[in-house]
C-alpha cells in the first residue's frame, strides 16, 4: 500500500523542477504541452505540496513518466 510518506513520484517531480531551475508556473506550462487534458494549476500544486498537507495528492506513475520525459529535455541549471 502506498502512503503519503513513501510515494517517490511526488518527490521526483519536485527534484526534476528544481534541477531544471523552473518556477512552478513554467513547469506547469511545460508539463501541459501535448496533453489532451491539461492539468490545472491547483492539481499541479497538489502534487508539489508537502506530504502532510491537506492539499497533497499522489502523482500517478503515468504522470510521473510524462514528467521524466518532458523535464529531462529541459537544460539543467548549472
Amino acid at each position: 500500500m502506498t502512503t503519503k510518506t513513501n510515494h517517490p513520484n511526488n518527490s521526483r517531480l519536485r527534484e526534476l523542477i528544481e534541477s531544471a531551475g523552473l518556477t512552478q508556473a513554467a513547469a506547469l506550462t511545460i508539463f501541459n504541452r501535448g496533453q489532451a487534458k491539461p492539468i490545472t494549476e491547483s492539481g499541479f500544486k497538489a502534487w508539489l505540496a508537502a506530504p502532510d498537507s491537506v492539499r497533497w495528492r499522489e502523482l500517478s506513475d503515468a504522470y510521473a513518466a510524462h514528467a521524466e520525459k518532458v523535464f529531462n529535455k529541459v537544460p539543467k541549471r548549472p
